[in-house]
């Protein structure tokens, strides 16, 4: 062979080996990949202390140790994780959040009164046998939205008329609590015409009364969460808005006839229609529609201590809320158009206030509570999971003799009184309770106050089954 033609064939070969390199860093940066992660669940489900855990561990993911189920991280192939939070128009308030939970003595978060975002870039190395054609690094976008759990409980709003949310609330308001709450309110009802000229007055006095009974039932002991408008308990930024002038007519007959132009009956059907139209869809369009997996916090024991109302209005907001999220397999072209979820995590927060004997139980309890959504998610191919975790564990595993019998108990502060205590909490029910369950005041779980969580050497003890959530959400990105 010629000089002439090696020197061809040697340009040749390079020609190749850089258009294999360019190849090779455009696939590259065309494989970062993306993960939007819906964190769902009704108020005071722990949604904020369960991001700010999450966002610290990945932070220190690269050396911490703390998860050691997490693939890519326990096997050493995070390389570092960036808070690019910042660069929202709402971050998440993740320092503020972390300051209380580190102090001494540490605290809760405050409860979620607006919407704000987390977006977090995680380097890592690709496994042996990809980094030859993908190359040796990727880099993983985890967005992650938080917002108050009573915005949620509107979305079923956008499928139902005014009507047809009136009869599922006079529904709702037949029952206890809310109608002895109610009474007066129902009362004022039944004496207005509906079809006559509205009385901006009177509206806003209803309306007024409306949302004092709502803020009741939710403070009050039975805690009830299926409580809509969501905006009239936490307007956040359209608080003072004639759209929150708004409230369900609960009759025991719906007026008969023409609807007469500006009547009372007319404008609130109007104002139902732009409240669903101007803020619920907006909201739901803007994030939750764009979501590829989601976590679903459920607090079991809150639901359990309160009693058979809480329990049971928990499963039916639950319930509503599940049906208004786009379930569907992720096809790549699907993705680009039509973005859906296609794996769902269901979360019973306060792990570590039962002893870990019980945890499989409370997995079992959670997977009775949202068996039938579980089902219909499942019936559209998506994968589906049910586990018990802590956020930021606040008890620690202790014994105590009883009858000459190791029983199996925790250490922790509890929350009302700061005392330290050493207690067994308690069985969780492996059955979906009985009213002779509710009626003998069988459950007490104690709420635990937080233990202190170290800015930096975090470990595995500082949470239960963090990792094991990560492996399962976002683990198969990482390969």
């Amino acid at each position: 062979m010629s000089v002439g033609s090696k020197l061809k064939r040697w340009i040749g070969e390079e020609r190749v080996e850089i258009a294999r390199e360019r190849l090779g860093d455009i696939a590259e940066q065309s494989l970062e990949r993306h993960l939007r992660l819906a964190v769902t669940g009704l108020s005071q489900s722990g949604k904020t202390i369960f991001i700010t855990s999450l966002v610290h561990h990945l932070l220190h993911a690269h050396r911490s140790g703390s998860l050691p189920f997490f693939e890519v991280a326990a096997s050493g192939r995070i390389i570092s994780s960036r808070d690019l939070s910042a660069t929202s128009a709402h971050p998440f308030p993740f320092n503020q959040a972390l300051a209380g939970l580190s102090q001494d003595p540490p605290r809760w978060p405050q409860s979620t009164t607006g919407l704000s975002e987390v977006r977090l870039a995680i380097r890592y190395r690709r496994p042996p046998g990809l980094r030859r054609l993908l190359g040796e690094t990727g880099t993983l976008y985890l967005d992650i939205v938080d917002y108050p759990g009573e915005w949620l409980l509107d979305l079923p709003l956008m499928e139902l008329s005014f009507e047809q949310w009136c009869e599922q609330q006079k529904r709702l308001f037949a029952q206890a609590p809310r109608a002895s709450v109610a009474d007066g309110w129902l009362a004022q009802l039944q004496q207005i015409d509906w079809l006559a000229p509205a009385d901006a007055a009177v509206l806003q006095r209803l309306s007024n009364a409306f949302t004092e009974i709502l803020q009741q039932l939710r403070s009050g002991p039975d805690g009830l969460s299926l409580l809509q408008p969501g905006r009239c308990v936490l307007p956040g930024e359209h608080a003072g808005s004639e759209l929150l002038v708004l409230f369900p007519l609960v009759l025991d007959h719906w007026p008969a006839g023409e609807v007469p132009e500006n009547s009372y009956l007319d404008l609130l059907q109007r104002r139902y229609d732009q409240y669903c139209e101007q803020i619920v869809k907006p909201f739901y369009t803007r994030h939750f529609s764009r979501f590829d997996r989601q976590v679903v916090l459920v607090d079991c024991l809150k639901t359990l201590n309160r009693g058979e109302a809480c329990f049971e209005d928990m499963k039916e907001a639950l319930s509503a809320i599940l049906q208004s999220f786009n379930y569907g397999r992720s096809g790549f072209l699907r993705r680009l158009f039509s973005p859906r979820i296609d794996r769902v995590l269901f979360a019973s927060t306060k792990g570590d206030h039962v002893t870990a004997n019980q945890h499989h139980n409370l997995d079992r309890f959670l997977e009775l509570i949202v068996e039938e959504s579980q089902r219909n998610i499942r019936f559209d191919g998506i994968e589906t999971r049910s586990l018990a975790l802590s956020s930021v564990r606040s008890t620690q595993a202790a014994q105590a003799t009883v009858d000459g019998q190791q029983l199996s108990c925790l250490r922790g502060l509890r929350k009302d009184t700061g005392e330290e205590v050493a207690l067994f909490p308690g069985e969780v029910p492996t059955e979906l309770p009985g009213p002779n369950d509710w009626s003998d005041e069988r459950f007490r779980f104690i709420d635990f106050a937080p233990r202190r969580l170290p800015l930096n050497e975090l470990q595995a003890k500082h949470h239960i089954r963090l990792d094991q959530v990560l492996e399962y959400m976002t683990g198969d990105l990482f390969r």
